[in-house]
């Protein structure tokens, strides 16, 4: 949502009206210049540290969630910045709207770490075909699950960014930040197999478009799409054996891969710089607990407990 719409929401809140949109020469499309907002109806220089605790409040009972309303509450501070930079709020007025607590929440980490056997199924569907896109998809899936790159990043990947002396490939991040995964022995054997019999080595991105019906992929300098990749491997779900009922995204594979460097022994520092995140809270939300083991230890232990007495 944009500031725009954000400060249109507050002041609605604040019981400002919602004037009608004016229409250019008949183009809903173009801005008016005599457009009002409801923002515009809004004195935003008497805000108080008492209507942005309500604003936040009215929010909450809305259903928006801790992230979304702490948008809202620093939408609100950078506000009163500009009207005491303005004189037109007292500092003191500026300083107890930037005390305003923001709203600690704790947000489930989404997707999640799959076990092998979910990886070696989605495999399995591409290593019984002998095709291009087979093998392209059977590679795709197995570096993601063993390395972790991002799709993005497995989109940018070029045939330049390959070392095949050291087996390591140069990865571009979030920010253009490098940085180098190692490709394992089982995974580099599928890259020099997709690379010798169907992509050769000519320039360009590594993971390109294989259309239906042709034999090798079409070299272009833009890797497969964010989309082609989450489409890919979900119709490459829907054809596996065992999988019915279990969604699987390509950040999955990701998750996957923290998950089981943690689980043999990793640190939580290691997995962040082979993550390329910049904080590791962030590497801390991919690491999986045992919190489903403890439910389902629980639930073990009052199995048996508190059953309806038979008459």
């Amino acid at each position: 949502m944009s500031k725009r719409s954000q400060m249109n929401k507050l002041a609605l809140l604040l019981g400002a009206p919602n004037p009608s949109k004016l229409e250019v020469d008949g183009d809903a499309r173009k801005l008016h210049p005599n457009q009002l907002f409801p923002y515009d109806f809004v004195h935003w220089e008497d805000l108080s540290s008492d209507v942005v605790d309500e604003l936040l409040a009215h929010l909450r009972d809305l259903g928006l969630s801790g992230a979304t309303r702490n948008a809202y509450r620093a939408l609100l501070r950078g506000v009163a910045k500009e009207a005491w930079k303005l004189q037109l709020m007292s500092h003191e007025t500026f300083e107890l709207i930037k005390s305003v607590s923001s709203i600690r929440y704790k947000k489930l980490p989404g997707g999640k770490a799959h076990p092998e056997r979910v990886i070696r199924a989605l495999l399995d569907v591409c290593d019984a075909r002998d095709d291009a896109r087979s093998h392209r998809d059977g590679l795709l899936i197995a570096l993601m699950a063993t390395t972790g790159p991002r799709r993005a990043e497995v989109s940018g990947i070029q045939m330049a960014d390959i070392d095949f002396h050291t087996r390591e490939i140069k990865i571009t991040g979030k920010g253009n930040k490098d940085r180098i995964i190692q490709v394992p022995g089982s995974v580099w054997e599928r890259l020099m197999v997709y690379i010798e019999r169907f992509r050769g080595d000519k320039p360009g991105a590594l993971f390109t478009p294989i259309w239906n019906k042709r034999k090798a992929p079409d070299v272009v300098a833009k890797g497969l799409s964010t989309a082609s990749i989450n489409s890919r491997i979900d119709v490459i779900r829907k054809q596996a054996e065992g999988l019915t009922g279990i969604t699987i995204a390509p950040h999955d594979l990701r998750r996957t891969f923290a998950t089981d460097l943690f689980n043999a022994g990793m640190a939580l520092r290691e997995l962040q710089i082979l993550l390329g995140h910049a904080s590791m809270s962030t590497t801390e939300t991919y690491v999986f607990d045992e919190s489903s083991e403890y439910r389902a230890k629980a639930a073990t232990i009052n199995a048996d407990r508190f059953a309806a007495r038979k008459s």
